[in-house]
Formats: structure tokens, sequence, C-alpha cells
């Protein structure tokens, strides 16, 4: 369609007949000349526009460059044709309450031959409240000043008013400008609009945009709007249902981003589409302004978002370079598309960030390479993807956790590579990660608390803590059941400071009764602190023994096998005397760990290793043990045990001594100036074993020529060390020295020990072996 052919008004004519003629001829009426715009009474537009709907023009009325003075009032007014007033200048605000309207422009003429210099059109408000138009509301390049109040509000005033109006197109905005001296800049509460609602290319407000339940079949566009209320209360949304998407992007091509300076409420809004934000200036009130009294307790905080239950059937996404000063809070929102917040800066110190508590996320959560101060709260919430934090930097954050996962499921992956907190925790108490917790390079600050809690976390895959993973704090897997693996590699780790009321051991990494069953693999390097194990179940231990810290406890801390710390596989630290030095250089004393230990080195069928792993247990016990001074007897007998039998597990010493004592004392017997001095006596003669002492009537020939049993030095020396053989000749031959009778006897109490140590190992043996 060809563009409508423009006339000018003559002044000095009936002004109604000139306009009626205009609609007939399909004409654009302007009212500007060189001196500026032409005087129009608003009784002729009203009279005109009423005869629209007799005359039957579909043209309408299309009138340009006026100065319309009186109220222009068309309420209730049934007018089916368009109403252009473009460029226009209104003395009082026009009012179109309940008006049934083809369409309604108010707004700034095109450029053209006729007006090369048009002027913005300019109104004092505007009163449409119960509006209905077959097609568009338009208000673009308009500037709106002022503030009314209307039987629609009992308490606030608006610059414009389109409560529960109806309209059949689109409502548009397009570079207007609102400057409320009241409370609103436009109130469009129930407001029915079939096509998109943009407020867009420069649009600014200086009071709220309130769009409360309003019912939008297309999209909502703030693309380079400026939204800057004196009362903090920017853009009211609530309750609303979008059929299409809501858009807050800058405007390459104008060189504008959007500007939102103040409170977004999106409770309980419907969104068909995606929310897109991009490149945008978003600034939250001071902390208790821009409240309404029905705002949930959430909206305590500094929040520039409040959308709790917010619906999103799309994704969420604020893309780079947009910066946020304010929470986000979409406590119990659903997004099916889940949020993707990458490149932003997110500033809420001391409060939180972004509050996604019980939330759902159909496609998970992405905040990646995002600088954020405050709290991250996922807690209780369901993600249905991967949560992505690859190379956040997250600080300042409300009570120490910098994120807030409490009770969380997340479906997929958890991503922390390269992610940077200070001052704060990763708290996922209780989380249930359906794949790796992957923190490879991450950089965890919290001296004198917790860097990552997955307390009572259950975790499907593999959790990653590896790769340059730093941690100045305490790492805490307490209770978790991980059924991957736990890789520790080339991590450093550290706790500075006292013990703390929940660390009292000042442990840089606990894991009491946790699972792994994958194993652990700990590659680590411990700068300060301890590790505690106590409790933890694993596959097998992947270590470098070297690299425990001295204050480790490993009490009820049980594996199946030892494996290389670089990927979990191999042969890994077998040696015994490895994990002597290991298991020695801990505190406190664990007698169950060497246990473990030993128990691990037999099954691999090194049974002297696993030995040798018990004997030293017992003589560390001993060693860290009262000394001699204060229980003289238990001390010589520990040592005996560990001379003689090996504490049990080697019985062999015991029959070396034995054999050694008869090969000592039968030896020295077999000496004929030792034998002399053997006596015995029969019918009063005494007998050395080659002759007879003295006596009234000795008998000649060897062994008092059979009265008596000859002396045999080896079975003496076996009936004198071995107490449970008799062979008869300790009782039938006795030293005849004084210094041969002691150190006999002193052999046969060497002899009952080492006998006693002998059997007593034995029995040991047999109830491990029946064990």
């Amino acid at each position: 369609m060809a563009d409508p052919e423009w006339v000018r008004l003559d002044p000095g004519a009936d002004v109604r007949r000139q306009l009626t003629e205009a609609c007939r001829d399909r004409r654009v009426v302007v009212c500007a000349d060189g001196a500026g715009r032409l005087r129009v009474e608003a009784g002729d537009i009203r009279a005109v526009a009423l005869s629209l709907a007799s005359a039957g023009e579909p043209f309408g009325l299309r009138l340009a460059g006026a100065a319309v003075a009186g109220r222009l009032d068309l309420s209730a007014a049934d007018v089916p044709a368009p109403l252009h007033l473009l460029s226009c200048a209104f003395a009082e605000a026009p009012v179109f309450e309940g008006a049934r309207l083809h369409e309604l422009t108010i707004a700034t003429a095109v450029p053209g031959a006729a007006m090369p210099r048009p002027r913005p059109s300019e109104l004092p408000g505007l009163l449409a409240n119960g509006l209905s138009t077959r097609r568009d509301v338009v208000l673009s390049g308009s500037t709106v000043r002022g503030a009314h109040r209307t039987p629609s509000s009992l308490t606030r005033s608006s610059a414009v008013w389109l409560t529960e109006a109806r309209i059949g197109g689109r409502l548009l905005a397009v570079g207007t400008v609102i400057e409320a001296t009241g409370d609103r800049a436009m109130q469009c509460d129930r407001t029915s609009v079939a096509g998109d609602v943009r407020l867009v290319q420069g649009f600014r407000a200086t009071g709220e945009v309130r769009l409360l339940a309003m019912r939008l079949g297309g999209s909502l566009d703030l693309t380079a709007a400026s939204l800057l209320p004196g009362n903090f209360r920017a853009l009211d949304l609530a309750e609303a249902t979008v059929g299409g998407s809501v858009f807050i992007l800058d405007d390459p091509d104008l060189r504008l981003r959007p500007r939102i300076h103040g409170r977004v409420e999106l409770g309980r809004t419907v969104v068909n589409g995606r929310i897109l934000i991009r490149n945008a200036d978003l600034r939250s009130p001071p902390p208790g302004s821009g409240l309404h009294d029905y705002n949930p307790a959430e909206a305590d905080e500094r929040t520039v978002l409040l959308a709790p239950r917010l619906t999103v059937h799309g994704d969420v996404t604020v893309e780079p370079d947009t910066a946020i000063h304010g929470a986000l809070t979409l406590a119990g929102a659903d997004l099916a598309g889940g949020l993707q917040l990458s490149g932003v800066q997110l500033w809420n110190p001391g409060g939180r960030a972004l509050d996604l508590s019980r939330a759902t996320l159909g496609a998970g959560l992405r905040l990646t390479d995002a600088l954020v101060e405050g709290t991250v709260s996922v807690a209780n919430a369901r993600i249905g993807g991967p949560v992505e934090l690859t190379g956040a930097r997250l600080r300042e954050p409300a009570g120490h956790r910098c994120v807030d996962g409490v009770g969380v499921t997340v479906d997929g992956d958890l991503q922390m590579a390269g992610v940077a907190t200070r001052g704060g925790s990763v708290r996922l108490r209780g989380a249930r990660i359906g794949g790796v917790v992957a923190a490879e390079g991450a950089d965890l600050r919290h001296s004198g608390g917790k860097t990552l809690d997955l307390d009572q976390a259950i975790v499907a895959g593999n959790v990653r803590l590896c790769q340059g993973f730093a941690s100045e704090g305490v790492v805490v897997l307490n209770r978790a059941v991980v059924e991957g693996r736990l890789r520790c590699d080339d991590a450093t780790l550290s706790w500075t400071g006292p013990p703390a009321p929940d660390n009292p051991r000042g442990a840089a990494f606990e894991a009491i009764s946790a699972t792994f069953r994958g194993g652990l693999g700990l590659g680590w390097r411990i700068g300060a602190g301890g590790v505690d194990l106590s409790g933890v179940q694993a596959a097998f231990l992947a270590d470098r023994p070297g690299d425990w810290p001295r204050d480790t406890y490993l009490d009820g801390f049980t594996y199946q096998r030892f494996a290389a710390p670089d990927n979990g596989t191999g042969a890994g630290t077998w040696d015994a005397e490895a994990r002597i030095g290991w298991l020695a250089g801990l505190t406190p004393f664990d007698p169950g760990s060497w246990e473990q230990a030993a128990r691990v080195v037999r099954a691999n069928g090194d049974q002297r290793g696993a030995d040798r792993i018990v004997i030293a247990r017992d003589r560390h016990a001993r060693r860290r043990g009262p000394r001699f001074s204060r229980r003289p007897l238990a001390y010589v007998v520990d040592v005996l045990k560990e001379w003689l039998v090996g504490y049990g597990h080697r019985p062999s010493r015991a029959l070396v001594a034995l054999i050694a004592l008869v090969a000592v004392i039968g030896g020295a017997l077999s000496l004929p100036a030792v034998s002399e001095q053997m006596r015995t006596g029969a019918g009063g003669v005494v007998y050395s074993p080659t002759r007879a002492v003295s006596g009234p009537a000795p008998l000649a020939g060897p062994c008092g020529g059979g009265s008596v049993r000859c002396f045999e030095a080896w079975s003496y020396a076996v009936d004198t060390v071995v107490p449970v053989i008799d062979l008869k000749q300790r009782s039938t031959w006795h030293p005849g020295g004084q210094w041969l009778a002691r150190m006999l006897n002193l052999c046969t109490i060497l002899g009952w020990i080492a006998s006693t140590f002998f059997v007593l190992s034995f029995a040991r043996l047999g109830r491990s072996a029946a064990g």
C-alpha cells in the first residue's frame, strides 16, 4: 500500500470539516507550520472520531503536529477505524477508559517532506483503563509526564493507565520516555495483549512499569530500555503469563545497553518461551527499599530479580558482559531449559547473589567464568542436567557459604574445574550427584573453615580433586558414598590455625565413615594439618607412603589392595618396609591400621612381609608405651616376646634359641674339665663321669660298674634346657661346682622362657589360622 498523502491544516477554515474530509480522502492532516504546532480543539477530534462509526471509513483519523487544546475524552466510545495522533502535544491527559478502538497510535511522526523534523508527542498522561483495541496501541517516541489517580488503585498514581485493557495487537513504546512524577510510569494490571509488548530502543521510565497479571500472547522486549524508578520498583511482571519470551538486550546499532535500576518482579510468572539477558546493567534497590506489602520474606535481601515460583518453559540465559548488582532470587522456580550465567558479574557481598533453593532446572545450571560476590544457593533444588561452575570466582558470601547446595539433586556432573573461592565453602551436604565431581585446578580458600563439604553426599561417579587442586581449610567427605574413586593426585591441602569446633583434630582432609567403592588415589601434598580417614571403606589405596602428614587418623580404615597414585592402577607400594615407615610416622598410634596393612600384604601372598608389619606394630607400641622404669616386668616380657618369637609370628626364633642353648651346654659339658665336675652317688659312693670320687667301696669300671646311669653331655643339655623332656640325666647327675650349678640353673630358666614363648606362639598362630 502506498504511503498516504499529507495535507496541511488551514487554521482559518472549519477544522472539523477539514478533518472529516481528510479521513474520507485517506490523508494525514499536518497541523504544524514554521511557527510551531497549530491549535486543534480536543472536541473537534472527538467529534470526527465518533463520526467514523457512521461514515464507515476504514482509514480513520490521522493527525500530525497538533497542539490539542482541552481534554480528549473518548471514554466508552466506539471508534472502528484507526486513530493516529502523531507528534501532537496534549494540554491534558487524553482519556480512553472503556473505549473500543480499532487501533490507537500516539507517537512521533516519521520524518518526511511535510514534517522533516517531527517533534515527539507530548502527553501529561494517558488514561486508558478498560481500553479495547482490535489492533496495536503505539506510544513510540512519545514523552509522557505526569501522575494521575484512577479508581483502579486506591493508593497509587501512574502516568499511563492501561489496567484491564484488551489489546488485539501489540503494545509498542519504541524510544518512549515516561517521566513519572508519582509512583508508577505504567500500570497495566490484568491487561491482555495478543501480540508483543516492546519497550525498546531508548525507552525510559522514571517510575515503576507494572504489568501485574498481564496476559501476553507474544514476547516482552526490553531491548536498550532504561527503567530508572525513584522508588526502586522497576518492573512488576508478577503472576503474568507470557506466550513468547522475555528479552533484556543491548542494541549494538544504537550502542545502548539496557539499564534497570530497581527491582524486577516475576513471582509466579509463566514464560512459555525463554528469558534472555545480554550486556545489561541491573542494579537492585538499597536494602529495605522498593518492597511491596505482598513481597515474600526472601525479598528482604538486596534483590534485583525477585522471581519465586517463576515458570519458564525454555531456558534462562544471561550472556557475558552483564553486570548484576544485587541478588537473583528464583526460589522454587521451574526452569525447564535450565539456567545459564556465563561470563556475568553478580554482586551482592554478604548476601545471596543467586538463590535457586527448591528450584527445578530441567537442563542444568551453568555459571562459568563468572564473578560472584555473595552466596549461590541451590539448597534442595532438583537439577536435571549438569552443574557447571568452571572458572567461576566466588567470594564474600553470606554465612561463609560460597555455594549452598544442602540436599541438592544433580542428575549430571558437577564441574568445578578452575573454581576459585574465598572466605566460604562449597557446601553440598546430603547432595546427590548423578555424575562426577570434577574440581581439577580449583583453588578453594576458607582459612579456619570448610572449603568443600560433601558430608553425607552420594556421588555416582568419581570425585576428582586433582591436577593442581588446592584447599586452604578442610575438605569434608564424612559419611559420603562415592561409587567411583576419589582422586587427589597433585593436590595441595592445608589447614592453618588451631583446631576449630567443627574440626577438633585440625584436619586438612576429613572423610569419617565414608565409602569409596572405586578406591582412593591420594597422591597429594599436605602442607599443614592432618588427615582423618576413620571408618573409611575403599576398594584400594593408591598413595605415596611418604606423603602422609604426621597427624593422621586411620582407625577403622579398610581397603582391599594397594595401587599406584597416578591413575589408580598398577602395582602400587606393596613393600612391607615402606608401609612400616608410613605407619610408624603417623600419630596417634592405631594398631588396627597396622593390622589392615598386614592383612592386605598377606592377601597379596607376602606372608613374611605381613609378619614384619605386625612385628613392627608391636615394637612400635612398646616404644610408645611406658618405659622400663615405670613397668619393668611388662617391658622385659615385651622385649623377650619380640626377640624370641617376633610377637608370635616368628616361633622359629625360640626354637633356634633352645637349640643354641642345648649346643652351648652340651659342648661345654663335653669338655673333660667341665664334665669332671658332675657328680652322682650310689651305695654311699660319689662318682664322677669317669671315676669314683669318694666312698667306702667304690666299684671299678665306668659308671661305677653299672651301678649308676652313665653321664651323657648332650642328653644332659636337653634335659636342662627343654622342660617338657626328661632323659633322666638332670635327675641323676648334679654339678659339683657352684659356678656350674648357677650356669645350668640359668640355662634352665632361659629354656623355660623360650619354650613357653614357643608354645604360646603356636597357640596364637593356631587361633589366627582358625579365624
